[in-house]
């Protein structure tokens, strides 16, 4: 995406999400969480972040956004207009938090901690309500979390030291695992509505991307060779793809074939 109006440029885009036709990326550069709003061209500063350096970056279908605000600690859920809302932190829960998700209809948020390597659960007050245990380890979900995203029943962990994603269900279960012995250095998840996976990894063939049947073939989603080595985050809204790549901005992709249950 091109620079905007009003002397507002996107300078290195750390992470990105999208609802309703608008598109929110943290800005490493500003220092920044900016609205891009694409029919006028326009970017708008929403709310300063003192360290951007993150990939934690959620938004609802109402426009409720959520960012993890390294600095201090917390995860900060914010109105379209840039309004703080309230706070998610907890300091024995989330120490280092690294990204956010929403899951059980939109009741429970999710943060992933980089130092613990768990998943804290906070209600849609921003309480806490405990961890989000698994029946893989009662004390962490991953080796190494990079990120994590969620539907309505499931919850999707990206392991950059296991080079694999996770899929358990609300209960902590493992449904099923995603990439192993293909990826390479998985950095970035999003999630559809049909539960396929995509992955950036760095690969030169592009995203990896889940087979929707279970004993399908996996493919690769063909990217510029720079923007594939570039990848921060990624984000999907219903069938367009989101690719943050850092100095080079934010690609837009239509998802082929589109989810059916859109």
């Amino acid at each position: 995406m091109m620079p905007g109006t009003g002397g507002v440029q996107l300078g290195y885009a750390a992470a990105v999400a999208a609802s309703g036709g608008f598109v929110y990326v943290v800005d490493a550069a500003s220092s920044a969480l900016v609205l891009l709003d694409p029919a006028s061209a326009e970017i708008r500063v929403l709310h300063p972040l003192k360290d951007p350096n993150t990939n934690g970056l959620h938004v609802s279908i109402d426009q409720v956004i959520e960012v993890v605000d390294r600095y201090n600690r917390a995860v900060v859920e914010l109105d379209q207009s840039g309004w703080e809302r309230r706070r998610f932190t907890d300091s024995r829960l989330i120490p280092t938090p690294v990204d956010v998700a929403q899951t059980n209809w939109g009741s429970t948020v999710l943060v992933a901690d980089g130092l613990s390597q768990r998943l804290a659960m906070f209600d849609a007050m921003s309480n806490p309500t405990g961890l989000f245990t698994t029946t893989l380890s009662p004390v962490a979900v991953a080796a190494s979390i990079t990120a994590i995203a969620a539907t309505d029943d499931s919850v999707f962990v990206l392991d950059s030291a296991s080079r694999e994603v996770t899929q358990l269900d609300l209960n902590g279960r493992p449904v099923s695992t995603y990439g192993e012995d293909a990826l390479l250095a998985p950095v970035a998840l999003a999630v559809d509505e049909c539960h396929r996976v995509f992955v950036a990894d760095g690969h030169s063939g592009g995203l990896f991307i889940s087979s929707p049947e279970f004993y399908g073939t996996n493919a690769r989603a063909a990217l510029p060779p720079e923007v594939a080595a570039a990848v921060t985050d990624l984000w999907i809204d219903g069938n367009t793809l989101y690719v943050a790549a850092g100095a080079l901005g934010v690609y837009m992709m239509a998802i082929d074939p589109p989810c059916m249950g859109q």
